[in-house]
């Protein structure tokens, strides 16, 4: 279930904010300096020679500045959860519920979801049930209708698709409609690399635009969706990121290559932290991996994990792998390149 909050920068209590952070055991000076920023802020209306009076906001964060998300963050920090089924996953003001349920249990997923709603409330926080959205994952032949969550008195809706982290996932985790809005979304930034060629631009800042304009776009979250997209997909991204070599003249990394790359320093940064929650997880793929090399073995990784630790399933299978989903809720791949578990076994 992804939750959506009705102006949530805008509803941070200040004094609720410096009480978390004295738990927190933040400094006292520190606290005194975001309380003094959050309070007494004049805020005022100009339209061409008009201006309105001023009023004094003493709730909310400034709309627009790099520490408004930070702060809301340490503000709803005090509400966590994480269980063998359930657990709620946050990145500043995005927030949703994951939930695995088996044999129709779903007790724990509903009691997460009402027990995050009620602190949303103590917290003068407020949800928009018309944004809120909940996506089933089901891949039995014979799904079962689910009955409907409903928040403060509403339904919320199921889709087949939702944007979440600027990542389009489905229902069926085939990822067609994500790789179309990553292909238009290059296509139009391929644009603006010609047009900068049609300047003469130098070589050098037409790559520096590449890298940080057009390969970005492309590479968006590719640990995550990298593996599992269809070979035509694939081939339609690889063809864009072809043209834009043409454009700067020069041979451009492939979009395999770009997730081999990324996976292996997503797995390193995981390795060197033990403070990761996916540190020990990583090392137990390690010794899976050395048996790849000798010979062809079928993993059978959950729907759940799938979804929850996506990074993880894409580290075993190593960007080449061929995907399947079975009837049986499992994730059936194949043998990776003896170079990516060396690689792999160097870090």
């Amino acid at each position: 279930m992804f939750f959506d909050f009705s102006s949530a920068f805008n509803t941070i209590q200040p004094d609720v904010l410096c009480q978390k952070l004295q738990k927190t055991q933040v400094g006292t000076s520190t606290i005194a300096w975001i309380k003094d920023y959050l309070t007494n802020r004049p805020q005022f209306v100009r339209l061409k020679n008009c201006t309105s009076n001023q009023a004094i906001s003493n709730i909310g964060a400034p709309q627009g500045t790099v520490l408004s998300p930070f702060l809301f963050t340490l503000y709803t920090s005090d509400f966590q959860y994480k269980s063998e089924t359930c657990h709620l996953q946050k990145y500043s003001d995005d927030s949703a519920v994951v939930g695995c349920i088996r044999d129709g249990q779903e007790a724990e997923y509903r009691e997460l979801v009402e027990r995050f709603v009620a602190w949303c409330g103590n917290n003068h926080l407020t949800l928009n049930v018309n944004k809120t959205k909940e996506m089933i994952l089901d891949f039995r032949r014979n799904r079962v209708e689910s009955n409907t969550v409903s928040i403060m008195g509403e339904e919320v809706e199921v889709v087949e698709e939702y944007k979440y982290l600027g990542v389009h996932l489905d229902n069926r985790l085939d990822w067609r409609k994500n790789s179309e809005a990553v292909y238009k979304k290059g296509h139009s930034r391929l644009h603006f690399l010609r047009t900068l060629r049609s300047f003469n631009v130098c070589s050098k800042m037409l790559q520096i635009f590449y890298k940080s304009v057009v390969e970005s776009v492309i590479s968006s979250a590719i640990v995550c969706w990298g593996s599992s997209i269809r070979s035509r997909d694939l081939k339609r991204l690889n063809s864009l990121i072809t043209k834009a070599g043409s454009v700067l003249g020069t041979t451009v990394e492939p979009l395999e290559e770009i997730m081999r790359r990324r996976i292996l320093q997503r797995i390193k940064k995981m390795m060197d932290n033990p403070e990761h929650s996916l540190h020990k997880t990583v090392r137990q793929r390690k010794s899976v991996l050395v048996r790849y090399v000798k010979f062809i073995k079928v993993i059978h990784v959950s729907i759940y994990k799938l979804f929850v630790h996506p990074e993880i399933f894409s580290a075993c299978c190593l960007c080449r792998v061929s995907v399947y989903v079975t009837h049986q809720n499992k994730i059936t791949c194949s043998s990776p390149k003896t170079n990516d578990v060396t690689a792999i076994l160097q870090l």
